[in-house]
């Protein structure tokens, strides 16, 4: 049997903790579901990092099929929430059925290469590009891209990169829907419209700025307690954080992801494509959430791990983390 993997779960504790507390005090009726969430994340992260991975390996690929019927489901039975089909309502919860598909995709993709890869990464890619969940669809990508990139030479990896740059970012732009290319121009100017796209933009650069070294304190926070900031408890809960516990909060927020980033990056330096792709997906969203929180990223409806509010995240998050553990533990045994 595995051994718990401490320097991955405790960060995730420790940044769980902060989004409790940031979210007890901000939105206090989403509180209670959240805790629950974080327990029972918590208990799946033992279970999966305590699993032999080759035992999770063998039903990849039921997985991998009920993760499709999932994201085909959402567009027959999903609900329509701000102009994206991305929820399946079950009475008493709601899936976010591209959450789900995070953690079996890249356990599915880790045995797989050449054509057959992009293959089984591409089409539920599609299905959440057009859901539309342009975010997650990017989260996943960067994810399914740095597994590929473990199996090429540096010449092809940089010739891939190449030929990515010149077709598929301009292909990629005309395809966004109209929103998202405002939310391009936004990221470039949010001046040029203050009251409307920039709006969201301009909120959470206030509320970072005015939480000075320590904070208004909790509670206090005038962007989000008097709803100025939008989503302060979802895409802008970073921003909501430094308001209230100011440059400290957000240090010790950074910190927390440094060493869980630092762990699964140093896990995977055996060349291991499923902890590199979980290390890469994982930076790459950390990166864009807290970037539009301060204005360096354009604004893409992404998350940040551990801390914004949300059950299917949650709990999609610690399977991964689980994952890596347990690859890690894997391969330690093979040598």
């Amino acid at each position: 049997m595995n051994k718990i993997d401490w320097w991955l779960l405790l960060p995730a504790i420790f940044l769980l903790s902060l989004g409790l507390l940031v979210l007890k005090s901000t939105a206090s009726e989403v509180f209670v579901s959240q805790l629950i969430f974080a327990i029972i994340g918590i208990v799946v992260f033992i279970i999966v990092n305590l699993i032999d991975v080759k035992l999770l390996l063998a039903f990849r690929y039921w997985g991998y099929i009920l993760v499709i019927i999932l994201l085909v489901a959402t567009f027959i039975f999903g609900s329509l929430t701000r102009g994206s089909t991305r929820w399946i309502n079950l009475g008493v919860v709601s899936i976010q059925s591209s959450e789900v598909t995070k953690p079996i995709l890249l356990l599915t993709l880790s045995t797989v290469t050449g054509p057959m890869f992009w293959l089984l990464s591409g089409l539920p890619l599609l299905l959440i590009f057009v859901q539309p969940d342009l975010g997650t669809a990017l989260v996943l990508g960067v994810g399914c891209v740095t597994m590929i990139i473990t199996q090429l030479s540096l010449r092809r990896v940089l010739l891939l990169g190449l030929l990515a740059i010149t077709l598929v970012v301009p292909l990629a732009y005309f395809g966004l829907h109209g929103y998202q290319r405002e939310r391009l121009q936004t990221f470039i100017n949010p001046y040029a419209d203050p009251a409307g796209r920039g709006y969201h933009v301009i909120q959470s650069m206030i509320a970072v700025g005015t939480g000075g070294w320590f904070g208004r304190g909790l509670g206090q926070g005038t962007q989000s307690q008097l709803r100025f900031l939008p989503e302060y408890h979802t895409d802008f809960i970073f921003a909501a954080l430094s308001e209230e516990l100011g440059f400290v909060g957000g240090s010790l927020v950074l910190i927390l992801y440094t060493i869980m980033l630092g762990r699964l990056f140093w896990l995977g330096r055996d060349n291991d494509s499923l902890i590199l792709g979980i290390a890469a997906m994982l930076s790459f969203q950390i990166f864009v959430n807290i970037g539009m929180n301060i204005g360096i990223a354009p604004v893409t409806g992404i998350t940040l791990p551990f801390l914004s509010y949300g059950g299917s995240s949650l709990i999609s998050l610690f399977i991964t983390l689980g994952l890596a553990a347990s690859s890690q533990a894997s391969q330690k045994r093979r040598y």
